[in-house]
């Protein structure tokens, strides 16, 4: 946790503070949000899974708390560029694009943003249906695999999967700082799909060719994820590049 108030605070002039705590009811992390108040305008949730982490949201956003940004809502824009980017690197327009996502439920904002972003062809794949649809076979009419379960062979789509990092931190990190810089001190109470699209476009577009995502130390890569947001939510970004 300290990691992630260390990056904001390095890369923002966001005040960012840590709250620990010792339990992972929804309802009693969403009580202890909203009791912040108006002194606080977005808290970023970790070490929830995603149906706990939609109803602290959804508990927040109710009783009038402010902005709640959860770990998978930000982990999403990454493997979401990442996608594109091997589309990118295949030749294929996005709107071509035929994307296989296992497990796509433990992400379930993936496959909107990715629908959003253009991506003209998603499918669902469970390890239930490796069976009667064994990847590697599926693989051969489809693009790209999004690998959520991480059950994937390495032989089912090789140089194209995109996969979870063993440390989310490693992508969180590229997005989380811009992304409050974008969305802070405009009232924003709901992160929505467009938003969160708009951030993987502009991940998408600073990533050099050689690489899958832009690198931590891109100095464009702050200005990049908050102007493309801001444009989204109808505002200029809060923060100039001397902050960056």
């Amino acid at each position: 946790m300290e990691d992630y108030a260390t990056l904001i605070r390095d890369r923002t002039p966001i005040r960012a503070l840590r709250l620990p705590l010792t339990t992972g009811d929804p309802h009693t992390v969403a009580d202890r949000i909203i009791g912040l108040g108006s002194r606080v305008c977005a808290v970023f949730v970790l070490g929830l899974g995603h149906t706990d982490a939609a109803s602290v949201q959804r508990e927040v956003e109710e009783g009038g708390g402010p902005l709640v940004i959860t770990e998978l809502d930000v982990l999403t824009v990454p493997l979401a560029a990442a996608t594109i980017t091997v589309l990118r690197r295949r030749s294929v327009p996005p709107r071509a694009g035929r994307v296989v996502i296992t497990n796509p439920q433990w992400a379930p904002l993936l496959a909107p943003v990715l629908i959003t972003s253009g991506v003209g062809d998603l499918s669902s794949w469970h390890e239930r249906d490796a069976e009667a649809f064994p990847l590697r076979r599926l693989m051969e009419h489809n693009d790209v695999l999004v690998d959520l379960a991480g059950c994937a062979p390495e032989t089912a789509a090789p140089g194209r999967t995109v996969v979870v990092p063993p440390d989310l931190y490693a992508y969180d990190a590229l997005v989380l700082p811009g992304l409050l810089s974008a969305l802070c001190g405009h009232g924003v109470r709901r992160l929505t799909v467009e938003v969160v699209a708009a951030c993987v476009r502009a991940l998408a577009l600073i990533t050099p060719a050689d690489q899958m995502l832009p690198s931590l130390d891109d100095r464009l890569l702050v200005s990049a994820v908050a102007r493309h947001a801001s444009r989204t939510i109808g505002h200029a970004p809060p923060f100039s590049n001397q902050h960056q």
